[in-house]
Formats: C-alpha cells, structure tokens, sequence
C-alpha cells in the first residue's frame, strides 16, 4: 500500500502551535506577491533550503522581519489618503471554511463573510522549519519517503507493515505525529501514489481512510475529474467536451486516453488506479525560478531594472545550491492578457553577470507589444549541467569562470549581509 499524509490547514496550524490562543477562532494566514523585493531600500531575504518538493520555494524574508509584519503593515496598502487592503488567503481554519472562505479568496472578501476573521501574514520560515523537522521524523518512522509539497508526503509501507496492520499503523502515525508537533494531519491509503492522494481528500479533516483495490471503481464512480490531481484545465475541458464529468465516466474512455500517447496512458492509469508509480525519497531539481505580479508598468527601464533585480535573486540561489544551468526561460504578461514568453539553451559556466545579460536580451527581442504596459515578469533555469555531463563552451569559458569566482566572492557577502548588499548600476 502507498500512503498520502496532508498536513490539515499547515499555515494556520503552524499559527496555533506558536500561539495557542489562537486555537478555536476563525484564522486564516494572507498572502500577497512580494513586490518588495523591488524596493531599493529593501535588504532582508534569505535561502532556504532544508525541505525538496514539487511547490517547494527557496527564498523567503528573514524569519525576524517576518516576525514585525501584523495585518497593517502588511495587507494595507495606502495611496495618498486612500488605502486598500491587498492579498489573498492562502490558508483558512476549518472555523473559517464553515463561513465559505476559500483559498485564493482576497481578503476583503474573507472579512466580508466573516468579520471576526483573524488574518496573518506569513511567516514562511515556521512553516518550512515545522516541515522539514517532520520530514526528518518520517523517515524514522517510514523507509521510503517522499516530500511532495511543503505539507505534503507520499509513502511505501509495502513489505514494512503487514497489509492488515497499515490501517492502524497509519492511525498511530496520525497521532504521534500531533502529539509530538501539534499538527493535525489526514492519510490515505490506496494501491497507488495518485490513488493514495485523492483518498486523503475524503479523509480530511484529521482522519484516516484506505481504500482497497477492489473498492476503487465504487469509490471514483461519483467523483467530479476536477477532483483528481493531474486533470488540468486543458484535460477537464477535453473530457467534458465529450460528456465525461466524473472519475468513473473515465474508466470506460481507455481508448481515448490512450490516443493522446504518453501523457493520457500515464493519467488513465493513475485514475485507475494502477500506475505503479515509486516513492522517490530524493528527486533532482528540474527547474528553479522566480517571478512576480505587480500594477500595471509602462516605463522599460522600470521593467528592465526589475528583470535584473528577479535575475539577481535567482543567481543567488542557483550559485548557492552549486548548480550550472543550460537552459533559460523568460515570460511577459501584459495588461490586456497578452503574454510572450522565450526559452534559450546555452552550454556555459554560470555566473551572476551572464544571467542578467542574458535575460535582458531576451527581453528585449520579445517585447513585440511595447505599446502596453507589463504586470508580470517571470524567469527560470533548467537542464542542469550536473544531471546531464554536457561540455561547456569553451569560447566563452574562461571570462565565464573569472566571473564565477567574482560571484563567488559577493555570496560570501550576501551570505553574511542579504542579497542586496551588492547591486548592479541598473538595479538603483
């Protein structure tokens, strides 16, 4: 059996267990895009890199400036004598879902249906440091275990626990785990990962649940395919376009499925149930990035200062992880939906310099609709040389290296003093 262990409400619970006080109430923890990073007096931000996962960011504010932020400071925005209350909620008690709050909502909403609403900002350290202290647990409790998400984890109890005691293992485990973090969490039980997974749902809140092999069809058979991680935007329509809204609809479309190649077989197997997917207790990275969503801008050179400012953040974690990316990806989206987007592979030694110059190339050469103004920017790396052997470019490989030891140098810097004690001119 596998096994899908959800952390219930993980932000909030983390809130409670740092302060009781706040247990029973209606909480939710906000959050809003962090377009702090662009401020020029702005030096407060740190990597983190304890937990792995699929939803898994690096960098976060400090933990002591996440501790001064209240709900003014941080969700109020002013403009002159106006003000605005900004974010969304991204985590909600189960007190605070019974007054139809959702995550995603804007937090005006929130308060609106629930007045006596106590919202938090974030403190991300917490909750990756609750995280990563339970990953460690896990393993002593479990010997193939996987961090799928900051609150989330995929288990093998296959030839560990005997089939007819993984229930009440999973049941011990539920409770160990809330009486030695204060963390109320939901497991499922299932033939597979994916199973496993959706399984959970139906367990939370704080419950355990498993779900035989020969129970599956019966289980899936009223389920909406929203419901099923994996069923994406572009899947859903495909399938409703064609009659299909329920997960046991799709047993009889196998052949659909199937004429859509690698991705449909792999996604009608996970709904059926047998995938056969592994626990990995380590994957590699894929990709690393970073982006942000802000008011509208027309100025270039406010845009262009910003790219840097994100290429800059990003070469820090890259450099600080010790990896060397090949493959590079730029997107823009502009305020009447339009977007562009270009991704570039280049074999060089990575440093600071090259990243910055490369991205603000890149800007340029696709920035087609210069007429209108940009309210996200997004960057990212992938292929890294480490995983694949690939030879560097030798042309450029000696300026690239001097360049790495210079960036090397300023991590020692930024380590010590934050990510923005050295800038480039065109950040300022």
């Amino acid at each position: 059996m596998k096994i899908h262990l959800d952390l219930d409400c993980f932000f909030a619970s983390c809130e409670r267990v740092r302060n009781p006080l706040l247990c029973g109430k209606p909480i939710a923890v906000g959050g809003r895009n962090d377009t702090k990073i662009f401020e020029k007096s702005f030096n407060a931000r740190k990597l983190y890199n304890k937990n792995r996962g699929a939803f898994v960011p690096n960098l976060f504010y400090s933990e002591k400036l996440s501790q001064k932020e209240n709900f003014k400071n941080f969700f109020i925005e002013k403009n002159g004598e106006k003000t605005k209350i900004r974010g969304i909620i991204t985590t909600a008690s189960y007190e605070a879902r019974a007054y139809g709050l959702k995550t995603g909502m804007t937090i005006r909403e929130s308060l609106r249906l629930c007045p006596n609403l106590l919202v938090l900002p974030p403190n991300y350290f917490l909750y990756h440091e609750f995280s990563h202290k339970l990953y460690q647990f896990l393993q002593t409790k479990i010997p193939l275990i996987e961090q799928y998400s900051v609150d989330e984890f995929f288990g093998d109890l296959s030839g560990w626990v005997e089939d007819i005691k993984q229930f009440e293992f999973c049941k011990d485990l539920q409770q160990e785990i809330y009486d030695r973090f204060g963390l109320p969490i939901s497991i499922g039980l299932a033939n597979s990962k994916w199973a496993a997974k959706l399984v959970t749902n139906s367990a939370k809140p704080f419950g355990v649940r498993e779900i035989k092999k020969d129970e599956w069809s019966n289980f899936i058979k009223d389920i909406p395919i929203q419901k099923f991680p994996g069923i994406a935007k572009g899947y859903r329509k495909r399938l409703q376009n064609r009659g299909i809204d329920t997960l046991g609809e799709i047993k009889g479309a196998k052949n659909l499925f199937y004429s859509w190649k690698k991705p449909g077989i792999r996604l009608y197997k996970r709904i059926s149930g047998v995938d056969d997917e592994p626990v990995i207790p380590c994957t590699t990275r894929k990709s690393i990035g970073i982006s942000r969503t802000f008011d509208p801008i027309k100025q270039r050179f406010e845009i262009k200062r910003r790219v840097a400012i994100l290429a800059r953040n990003l070469a820090y974690t890259i450099i600080k992880l010790g990896l060397s990316p090949t493959t590079y990806f730029l997107k823009i989206k502009y305020e009447n939906f339009l977007k562009t987007k270009h991704r570039v592979t280049i074999d060089r030694v990575f440093n600071e310099k090259f990243l910055k110059s490369l991205m603000l190339k890149i800007f340029d050469d696709i920035d087609i609709y210069a007429l209108y103004k940009i309210r996200y920017i997004g960057i990212s790396v992938s292929n890294f040389m480490e995983y694949k052997q690939k030879p560097f470019n030798l042309l450029t490989y000696e300026k690239d290296t001097k360049f790495r030891k210079i960036g090397d140098s300023i991590q020692l810097l930024r380590d010590k003093y934050g990510i923005d004690i050295v800038k480039n001119g065109c950040e300022i």
